[in-house]
């Protein structure tokens, strides 16, 4: 609706920076004029969404509203981008120069815009009291932007989700059957929202399947596929080089070969077409032994043109039991499965239930609607849906939850529509764009992106957004994905906003995404120069015609970097700089005057040092850098920089002092091999101002050990992510080496007591680190690797009682490792790997919840494998690798 647009603009008129800048100028006291109106225009709309005003004319008032609203930014950009840009220290100059001249172009141009949007004003005011909207806006709540507080539950596993188990079972089945020899194509057909996805990823994870099939791939399919695509994922898990098309003979003969000397399940998740099967039926070969591959998708027609000897799998809807399980273990997440609801609330969830039809998406989302809300209003809550009849289709289920949705979660939530389907999407790299779009209001004691990560949690609980992965550390997303059907109804409402549309569709556009790899540099051209944003999965055409853009990501050329310099209003660049230059002068033409940039992205570039002047940046928020790049100037204050990735010390802060970075909470910090010594006592200096860090990669050769000991750092209180890499010369080759190495010795307190996930790699322990680590209460994921001085390693009983996942590379002058009983008692996960003289841990029988060992040696012998299947029977993912 035309509120979120509203929100957006008058998110951005209440922007720090643009206030100060129309301030200096002398034009506030029109803008906020303006605003004032505005949100008065917000009030009623949105008490008109709540309302659900059907009425023509009232649509036409809403979209007059929204086009006001695009007016009134366009105005400010424009007079953004023809100001001069105010210099430090020269803010009692230009005002100097404004009284004295008392007309810049660009303040008179602003002025008469300013006139004609008061004089709009007026025309719509009086159409809406022409349209009978006038007793809209009463009581409307001024918070609606603020999502709803709650306790994110850790297990968001859709794999938990109940129900399916017959259905995995009787899957499974066909899967394992022994007496069938032939490569067989396993169907699951359904309706869209009734977990084909999620009962083929039960079935993908089971400990049978993992058992039985050695190689397992999973690939997604969808509606716009790219075979060479497919094939190449396919490639990546026997690592081997992709196909480059259809016609790469050598390349196919390889992967075909590589799949005929495996038995293998692979996953072909949602299947269009019947033209799909068709291109890569003869790269997957039947090797005669049981190999299978289990497909999804909405059309029987697929089915049987990808197997007709097999019978699609026809998914039912759940049953009354456990759509009603399903749904209050949604609604409400902290109860008991087995807690008993009350007759009024049993009876309000089979009705919901019942009109949900089975499908388990439409009972998640309304679910997680009715989590946002007291139980006692559900009835209510239930009497203001408009829906039809029983089994109502899944999507106008999932419109109602979008229609509650505050006004800035809705242009969120439109944002997905940027992404192709089943894209696993960064999901910092999307917060950071939410804040550059100006969706985010600014909340009391929270920072931008605090207030970010809540409206994410907001979304996953409603079951709006899946997630695909969560950090170790504080359970943030890392990564997420978004249904299709909720795609559809995302790319949809941007549609009719006006919003965001997927190229070729360029009409009336501000933000456009691409998702084609082919160039579109004449169709661009045609394009409005009012686009905003522009998302490029390949590489960026000519952007410089698009002056007024805030968010770029892609493929940049730079061939030349001079006409990237006019997007003086970029607040988000992400970009993969195609080109090598030492010059930092070059990249400061790409960057030119982007004085309002927040996040500096240009990890995979090769870039060696940015301008001086992007660092006294102000607005500088995230700044990501291929790793080898200078770090800030000494002494700058760089008080808002949230994330300082890929850089390395300057000289100049041994003898000048370190930059100022107090509330940088994500740190990668890279010392050159030929800087050494001095060099760490600048990180050492750092690091002791650094109190709310909470991720840090250090990476740099003989690492001291006054880098260990962190006993006296400020960031030892939020610390939960450390990775230390000594970059040196390998240990094979430390006798010819002039200088002895560091040799590390362990003691306790040294490391933060929160740590939740330690990296620790060529690292010259003396002795073994394990009873100092196993103390951190709070760890869940602990890599080793590369070491020769490592002979002996003990866990004792009770040490590392929160650990997860454990991961031993390349430990190469290790023999021996004694895992005491009650030992690691919640490890999952455990990787060994280039270990040439470990012998067969003892204790490994203590490891009872254990789910997947990989064992990875250059020659293990049967008798040592028997031994470890003897001892690990309970293991359901067993995996003997050679190297």
């Amino acid at each position: 609706m035309a509120e979120s647009v509203v929100s957006f603009v008058l998110g951005k008129l209440g922007d720090a920076v643009v206030k100060e800048v129309l301030h200096l100028y002398g034009v506030s006291e029109q803008v906020e004029k303006v605003s004032r109106e505005l949100i008065r225009m917000q009030a009623f709309l949105i008490d008109a969404d709540t309302k659900r005003f059907v009425d023509e004319r009232q649509k036409q008032w809403v979209k007059e509203v929204r086009e006001l609203a695009y007016w009134i930014e366009d105005a400010i950009d424009v007079f953004l981008l023809t100001v001069p840009e105010k210099k430090p220290g020269k803010r009692e100059a230009v005002k100097r120069l404004f009284l004295k001249t008392k007309k810049l172009p660009a303040v008179h141009i602003l002025g008469d815009e300013i006139n004609k949007i008061e004089a709009r004003i007026k025309e719509i005011e009086e159409s809406r009291v022409r349209y009978g909207i006038n007793n809209l806006g009463e009581g409307v709540d001024g918070e609606s932007g603020q999502p709803v507080k709650r306790i994110v539950l850790p297990d968001v596993d859709e794999e938990g989700i109940v129900g399916f188990e017959a259905d995995r079972d009787e899957i499974l089945s066909l899967l394992l059957d022994k007496k069938n020899k032939r490569r067989s194509v396993i169907s699951i057909v359904g309706q869209g929202g009734l977990g084909k996805t999620t009962l083929a990823r039960k079935v993908y994870n089971s400990g049978a399947a993992k058992q039985q099939f050695p190689i397992r791939i999973w690939v997604v399919i969808s509606q716009k596929f790219n075979s060479i695509d497919i094939l190449g994922k396919i490639a990546d898990e026997f690592k081997i080089e992709p196909p480059r098309d259809l016609n790469d003979y050598d390349r196919l003969t390889k992967l075909r070969q590589s799949l005929q000397e495996t038995k293998y399940l692979i996953i072909l998740d949602d299947i269009w077409g019947e033209e799909f099967w068709k291109q890569i039926e003869e790269v997957i070969p039947d090797g005669k032994n049981g190999s299978r591959i289990l497909i999804t998708t909405r059309f029987e027609k697929v089915a049987l043109a990808a197997d007709p000897m097999s019978v699609p799998y026809k998914l039912p809807v759940l049953t009354e039991e456990s759509s009603l399980k399903l749904f209050f273990k949604k609604a409400l997440p902290n109860s008991n499965s087995n807690e008993r609801y009350s007759n009024d609330l049993k009876d309000i969830g089979k009705k919901i239930a019942k009109k949900c039809g089975g499908l388990p998406l439409a009972l998640r989302v309304m679910g997680g609607l009715l989590s946002t809300k007291p139980a006692a209003s559900w009835r209510a809550e239930m009497e203001k849906m408009d829906w039809g009849n029983d089994g109502e289709e899944c999507s106008a289920i999932i419109g109602t939850s979008y229609d509650d949705l505050s006004f800035a979660l809705k242009s969120c939530f439109m944002y997905f529509a940027a992404f192709p389907e089943d894209y696993e999407i960064d999901a910092r790299s999307l917060l950071r764009m939410w804040v550059a779009e100006g969706f985010i209001p600014q909340r009391e004691n929270k920072t931008l992106e605090d207030t970010a990560e809540m409206f994410l949690e907001d979304l996953v609980q409603r079951s709006m957004i899946q997630v695909s992965k969560r950090d170790y550390y504080g359970g943030f997303i890392k990564r997420c994905r978004i249904h299709d059907l909720l795609h559809d109804l995302a790319t949809r409402k941007a549609r009719e906003e006006n919003s965001l549309v997927v190229f070729p569709k360029t009409d009336g556009v501000r933000r456009l995404a691409i998702h084609d790899k082919e160039p579109c540099d004449e169709l661009m051209a045609s394009l409005d120069s009012n686009l905003r944003s522009l998302w490029c999965r390949e590489r960026l055409p000519n952007v410089s015609l698009f002056t007024r853009l805030k968010v770029l990501s892609g493929i940049a050329d730079l061939y030349e970097p001079d006409k990237f310099g006019k997007l003086s209003l970029l607040r988000y660049v992400k970009v993969r700089l195609a080109v090598y230059s030492k010059d930092k002068d070059y990249f400061g033409k790409f960057i030119g005057g982007m004085r309002f940039l927040e996040t500096l992205d240009l990890r995979g570039s090769y870039i060696c040092e940015l301008p001086d002047f992007v660092w006294n940046l102000k607005t500088l928020r995230h700044i990501l850098l291929p790793g080898d790049s200078l770090g800030p100037p000494p002494l700058i204050d760089l008080r808002n920089l949230q994330t300082l990735r890929g850089v390395k010390p300057r000289e100049s802060w041994v003898a000048q002092g370190s930059p100022k970075l107090p509330n940088v909470k994500y740190l990668e910090i890279c010392v050159p091999k030929a800087q050494g010594g001095v060099q760490w006592d600048a990180v050492v200096t750092l690091l002791n101002t650094m109190k709310y860090l909470v991720v840090l990669y250090l990476w740099g050769p003989d690492i001291p050990l006054k880098i260990f000991d962190m006993r006296h750092f400020l960031l030892r209180c939020h610390l939960t992510n450390l990775t230390i890499f000594d970059t040196s010369r390998g240990d094979e080759d430390e006798e010819q080496r002039a200088q002895p190495p560091n040799q590390i010795v362990l003691d306790v307190g040294m490391l933060p007591k929160y740590l939740i996930k330690l990296e620790l790699t060529n690292i010259k322990f003396r002795e073994d680190p394990f009873p100092v680590a196993e103390m951190l209460e709070n760890l869940r994921y602990l890599h080793l690797q590369r070491s020769k001085l490592l002979v002996r390693l003990c866990c004792s009983a009770r040490g590392f009682g929160k650990l997860e996942e454990l991961e031993l590379f390349s430990l190469t002058g290790l023999e021996e490792w004694e895992i005491e009983e009650g030992a690691m008692p919640m490890l999952k996960n455990l990787d060994i790997d280039r270990c040439p003289g470990l012998r067969v841990p003892l204790g490994l029988q203590y490891l009872t919840v254990l789910q997947k060992l990989n064992w990875s040696k250059n020659q293990t012998s049967e008798n040592e494998k028997n031994e470890i299947r003897s001892i690990c029977k309970h293991v359901p993912d067993l995996k003997f690798w050679k190297w």
